[in-house]
């Protein structure tokens, strides 16, 4: 894995973090108030910003309002937030400040296909992009995935936010959709929230592309983003960022998940990424 060199972006951070002394309180946004999201996300906050105490002490705090993407997005303008985590495209890098290192290393291109038992006899291992293609796909309505799937000719449908993705299993539970493409590192945990519903995991496709997650930070607060590269920087070169993700054993399962052998790979484009980053699969 290439390991970036940031050297001289270390010392303009520094420059800029230097008044910045005062101790704050950060307020991260969420999808869910379940105490199992994002518990990844806010070891690496806490992580990153014990790594530039030098700048001030920062507690961090959690809204206490699920929401959704684009609310999130709209509470970090209004000022109502101050970090969020999320899939990265063109209109979120516009509108609010990202801090761009790939949190999941690029997992969040890695996607499989939970279906609908009655589907297996049509997803065998000799199924071609045609065949995913003919598909009705489901996601989240305001995700950037569904700009991805659609470029590349899939057929796809945006569905509301729901608890846990409920509205996804759902529909392909009842067949009201013939596949939801999920990343590999939260397909197996969601697996066993929905184990009373009528769904599996698809077992010979993988669909994989530029994807990558990042922490966002409101676009008034480039003191904040300037913390949160700095940090972010640290622990990457001193090895806690590969501590962290690896302590989740999701995050592990994941790896197996995208390295199986038997998973013919579709590669698809994204026009929002056309390039690979650093840290990142």
């Amino acid at each position: 894995m290439k390991m970036p060199c940031f050297v001289a972006s270390m010392m303009m951070l520094h420059t800029l973090l230097a008044a910045d002394v005062n101790a704050k309180e950060f307020v991260y946004t969420r999808a869910f108030a379940d105490d199992d999201y994002g518990i990844y996300h806010v070891a690496v906050l806490h992580a990153v910003l014990n790594a530039t105490k030098e700048y001030g002490d920062v507690t961090l705090v959690p809204h206490p309002q699920p929401m959704t993407q684009s609310r999130q997005m709209l509470s970090l303008s209004k000022g109502e937030a101050d970090i969020m985590w999320s899939v990265t495209n063109q209109a979120r890098e516009q509108k609010l400040i990202p801090i761009k290192l790939p949190l999941l290393k690029g997992f969040s291109g890695f996607r499989v296909l939970v279906i609908n038992p009655s589907r297996r006899e049509e997803l065998t291992k000799g199924a071609d992009s045609r065949t995913l293609k003919s598909l009705t796909m489901v996601q989240g309505s305001d995700w950037p995935d569904i700009d991805v799937l659609t470029a590349n000719g899939y057929s796809v449908e945006g569905e509301d936010w729901s608890l846990w993705f409920d509205s996804m299993y759902s529909m392909v539970s009842r067949n009201l959709g013939d596949a939801f493409p999920c990343n590999v590192i939260e397909v197996q945990r969601d697996l066993e929230r929905h184990k009373d519903k009528y769904v599996t995991l698809e077992q010979f496709h993988l669909l994989k592309y530029p994807n990558y997650e990042y922490f966002f930070v409101s676009p008034d607060n480039p003191t904040l983003a300037n913390k949160l590269t700095l940090g972010l920087i640290r622990i990457l070169e001193n090895g806690e960022l590969e501590r962290i993700f690896n302590n989740f054993e999701e995050h592990r399962k994941a790896e197996i998940l995208a390295d199986a052998k038997n998973r013919k790979v579709h590669n698809l484009g994204n026009p929002a990424i056309p390039h690979k980053l650093d840290y990142a699969r």
